[in-house]
């Protein structure tokens, strides 16, 4: 047995000198000359694409570029209802909902923008790559009755609790809330940064891929107004006092976690080609919510008065996927720099960044005439939970120095 070892030990010895000898060659002509190439793959297993130069020696140091994006979204987000457009107006039977819909925001096209510097690296064809998204969403809506006696609004989101359905003098029983022109606003901030690592690598003569992991942070900011006027805030509810009515919600969101996905390239000739692109975030952070309702005459001196303000804050981890498909075209210059320009169509979906309460009031009855709110009722408490959505056109132009 012993002989047998030491008959192994010369062999082993060789075997780890040569091994060493053929990793240190390796390493040494892979840091001399790294392997690079834009029309297919060489003699590596999975080589690296670090897309845009041809000469195989060209940058011992690696590839500095920068990014620039114009962005043309919209956007979406469920459990945004403000309103019931309802068909039924009649003072007598106003809490009957007939031939009604709901009413929601109309999300508009907005401009937002993207900026990046990244780095390809020798070792491997490693990418390091920082990105900032930054987005400005917009919705609205106005609605009125138009006077008509055959149609009114029901509000969904205030709490205001009318004392008197029946004219001035009348004995009030039960006020059912309406309105007859109702306003509402809606603005979302996105700020979004990504840290990335990651290697593109051919797998095919034509086709390559970037697998990649990194970090997310991103600050969602969310805005609702809604603005109501007539109806249960008219002079005939409440002693000859116009009123407005106003609803302010705050929905915002911050937080930072793990990100990974990968990167496609379909090429078709040198310069052209398609690409789709995936990514899923888990992101850990805080919401923060503020719901403040208050009524204000409509007239000097415009006293307020506040009729609602709850607030929350709360940790939940949050997903978020990432989706893109677009066409690309990439052009060498002189010296071997690049150039990459890219459309495609981008989409974003958050989700359950809706966390807006409603409160509503139900079961109002008093005994006063001539009363302005109704203190005999109660607060009911509901939520209808929404996925956040962007979407739309994305430019991209890429300078790699």
């Amino acid at each position: 047995m012993n002989q047998d070892i030491k008959k192994i030990w010369p062999l082993a010895a060789i075997s780890i000198v040569v091994a060493s000898s053929t990793m240190s060659a390796a390493r040494k002509s892979h840091e001399q000359c790294p392997p690079r190439a834009i029309d297919g793959p060489n003699q590596m297993v999975n080589p690296p694409v670090r897309p845009y130069t041809s000469d195989p020696c060209c940058c011992e140091a690696g590839e500095v570029y920068l990014t620039a994006s114009a962005l043309y979204w919209n956007t979406h987000q469920d459990g945004m209802e403000y309103a019931v457009l309802n068909e039924r107006a009649d003072t007598q039977y106003q809490g009957l909902v007939v031939n009604a819909k709901y009413l929601n925001p109309d999300f508009k096209w907005r401009w937002g923008w993207k900026v990046g510097i990244g780095y390809n690296s020798t070792h491997d064809g490693w990418n390091m790559e920082a990105i900032w998204t930054h987005y400005k969403g917009r919705a609205s809506r106005h609605d009125d009755t138009g006077g008509s006696s055959s149609t009114t609004l029901l509000p969904l989101w205030s709490a205001f609790a009318p004392a008197v359905a029946n004219p001035v003098g009348a004995v009030a029983t039960q006020g059912i809330l309406f309105a007859t022109d109702i306003e509402a606003s809606w603005k979302l901030r996105l700020d979004i940064a990504d840290f990335t690592l990651g290697r593109q690598f051919w797998t095919s003569k034509f086709f390559n891929m970037k697998p990649f992991i990194g970090i997310r942070a991103a600050w969602i900011r969310q805005d609702f107004e809604i603005e109501h006027k007539g109806g249960s805030w008219g002079a005939t509810f409440n002693q000859g006092n116009v009123f407005n009515n106003e609803v302010d919600l705050d929905n915002h969101y911050k937080g930072v976690g793990v990100r990974a996905g990968i990167d496609s390239s379909w090429n078709f000739t040198k310069a052209w080609s398609l690409f789709g692109n995936f990514a899923l975030s888990i992101l850990y952070g805080r919401f923060d919510i503020e719901h403040d309702e208050r009524n204000f005459f409509a007239n000097a001196p415009f006293n307020r008065n506040k009729i609602h303000e709850t607030s929350d804050g709360f940790r939940a981890s949050k997903a978020i996927l990432d989706l893109m498909i677009g066409i690309q075209y990439v052009t060498v210059f002189s010296d071997y720099r690049a150039f990459m320009v890219s459309l495609g169509w981008e989409h974003h979906l958050f989700f359950n960044q809706n966390q807006l309460w409603r409160v509503v009031r139900i079961g109002d009855a008093s005994t006063t005439a001539g009363a302005v709110t109704d203190q005999f009722g109660e607060n009911v408490f509901h939520q209808r939970r929404g996925d956040l959505s962007t979407q739309g056109w994305t430019l991209t132009a890429t300078y790699v120095f």
